[in-house]
């Protein structure tokens, strides 16, 4: 920030993101943005984006958008079950705040609660049939229920909404890799990463099935485009390492497998296991 803006004007700025959401609810918005509800985030601002909403509730006790907007925080923050207790909070208030069924849903199925989380999101797809993304985070939901059957009608739905959804276009494809069906899961993976470039387990679920499948050269091609995302991915450099190997570069494998184990498991996600 320029160094001759006044402190009062900093301040201000800081807070123009929280005060551009409070508008919008006023004027009828969600209580906080969906589609970036799983996005990573910056603790120390999430820390400080729950203590300006304590103080907010105080003024307001019943405003069920303010603990929405709370259980957001939360969750961004990982703290699963404060955020189940405010999106509950929220709705107890206001049993019409689709958003709040939303985050709760998505928050339950972080919670291990796969069940109330699938029951949590097909109510906001009842209010929402045309939602793409609460198509795509309840197959997530069933897929790590291991209700496969269940997660495939959501992902082939979500598709249909939105054809270039590569969260989607992955996890049907971790789905079909599941079953042993390669090339459908190939086609799926490779959609994903044409229409996000950016979608790093797009990537590794590609490689790994290139890896499987017996196609080495390739598989660590796309592992590389995995790792140049996120060069710490663990499961990804475990992968590399298998790739490595099969391709008779043992010695660099060994090297690469120390520095791996070294580093901490990802997030729970549809990522398909080395076999």
């Amino acid at each position: 920030m320029h160094p001759d803006i006044r402190p009062s004007s900093r301040r201000f700025i800081a807070a123009l993101p929280a005060l551009l959401l409070a508008f919008a609810v006023e004027a009828g918005g969600p209580a906080f943005d969906l589609a970036r509800l799983d996005e990573p985030a910056d603790s120390e601002a999430m820390t400080r984006e729950v203590a300006r909403l304590d103080g907010e509730l105080r003024k307001k006790p019943k405003s069920a958008a303010l603990y929405a907007q709370r259980g957001a925080a939360w969750f961004k923050l990982r703290d699963f079950e404060k955020a189940v207790d405010d999106f509950t909070a929220a709705l107890k208030l206001d049993d019409k705040l689709d958003e709040a069924y939303f985050g709760r849903g998505m928050a339950l199925g972080r919670n291990g609660q796969v069940d109330e989380a699938v029951t949590d999101l097909g109510v906001y797809i009842h209010r929402h049939p045309d939602s793409s993304l609460a198509y795509t985070k309840r197959g997530i939901r069933s897929l790590w229920g291991g209700n496969l059957d269940r997660a495939e009608k959501d992902f082939t739905r979500a598709i249909a909404l939105d054809p270039r959804n590569a969260e989607a276009h992955d996890d049907l494809g971790v789905i079909h890799a599941q079953r042993g069906d390669y090339e459908k899961a190939l086609h799926h993976f490779q959609t994903t990463v044409r229409v996000d470039p950016s979608y790093q387990k797009g990537y590794h679920n590609l490689a790994m099935v290139y890896y499987i499948t017996g196609r080495n050269d390739q598989a660590l091609v796309a592992v590389d485009r995995a790792l140049k995302l996120i060069p710490e991915a663990r499961d990804s450099l475990l992968l590399k390492c298998s790739v490595l190997d099969a391709l008779g570069r043992s010695a660099e494998a060994k090297v690469l497998r120390e520095e791996a184990e070294f580093l901490p498991a990802g997030e729970r996600s549809a990522r398909m296991p080395i076999q």
